[in-house]
């Protein structure tokens, strides 16, 4: 899909372990970012690779049009066409702001039955940051709503489920690239010899 891509002429070069950007395109970023979201969405950044032989004559993959939201033919286009635009402009972008929050609460009538207090931890988002542009990294956070101390919450349902602690899942073949990338073995050219070679 993303070769058929590149072949339209809507994203650059597919090179996967570059994180550089040109100054044309971040700057064509910056600009698009403060046009849909606001000045105070922007914030310009240059990354720098931590992958130690990662060969970056290449920009990272972007759209070469910043302000074509939607591209592609089919839906697998569309869809990865949708992920790399989100990410570009996301990376051009501020931060979001959290607050993690304790939510507790207590039965009213806690005198006469034992009930336990309830609790939940979670997060408040404060201001959305690059979010607004990628919601689909939001993650499994928690979001909690604002709340005043004391104030009175009405109970609509209760379960009761009983949870088991689960050992670390098995790599998946993503999983472990990420891990090899993370310890600095190997690097991307070498990585599906590395697979192959683990399989076999």
């Amino acid at each position: 899909a993303a070769q058929k891509l590149y072949e339209q002429g809507h994203i650059t070069y597919m090179r996967t372990d570059s994180i550089t950007l040109s100054k044309q395109a971040v700057a064509s970023i910056a600009s698009y970012v403060e046009k849909t979201y606001g000045k105070e969405y922007v914030d310009v950044r240059t990354y720098q690779s931590k992958v130690k032989n990662a060969q970056e004559a290449h920009e990272a993959i972007r759209p070469t049009n910043i302000t074509k939201s939607h591209a592609g033919n089919t839906d697998d286009e569309k869809r990865v066409y949708e992920l790399i635009h989100a990410r570009t402009t996301a990376s051009q972008m501020c931060d979001a702001k959290t607050l993690r929050t304790k939510i507790s609460a207590t039965i009213a009538d806690a005198d006469t039955h034992k009930f336990p207090d309830f609790s939940i931890n979670g997060s408040r988002i404060m201001f959305e940051g690059w979010l607004v542009a990628d919601p689909a990294s939001r993650g499994e956070e928690v979001e909690v709503p604002a709340l005043q101390i004391r104030q009175k919450l009405s109970l609509f349902d209760i379960t009761n489920t009983e949870k088991y602690t689960e050992p670390p899942s098995r790599y998946t073949e993503a999983g472990l690239i990420k891990e090899l990338e993370k310890r600095g073995i190997g690097r991307p050219s070498t990585f599906a010899s590395i697979m192959n070679t683990l399989e076999e």
